[in-house]
């Protein structure tokens, strides 16, 4: 009797999505203009984990910043590639949001 198909499963960050961006990455404009928001992302995952596109989700209101957040995402980030329900790495994609807060 064959093994049932394994579920499909979706990418799933291999690093801290916390480290992806940070205060340190503030737009320097930004920083100057206490300018704060939270940017909404998507990215679409390749099969070998590495992120191969970034789309803003819900806008933190300012361009600089959400722009910063895919630049830092997409040079940054690393994923376990999602994988088909034979194991097989595929394309995959992946959200979440970076809250830009002006550092102490």
């Amino acid at each position: 009797v064959a093994a049932p198909p394994a579920p499909p499963k979706p990418a799933t960050p291999r690093n801290n999505p916390a480290t992806w961006a940070t205060p340190n990455d503030y737009p320097s404009r930004a920083l100057r203009e206490e300018r704060t928001g939270t940017t909404g992302f998507r990215v679409t995952v390749g099969t070998d984990g590495k992120v191969v596109d970034c789309s803003i989700t819900n806008s933190s209101g300012h361009s600089d910043l959400d722009d910063a957040a895919c630049a830092n995402v997409t040079r940054r980030a690393r994923f376990k590639p999602a994988t088909d329900s034979s194991g097989n790495p595929v394309q995959g994609t992946y959200s979440n949001r970076v809250r830009w807060v002006i550092p102490e």
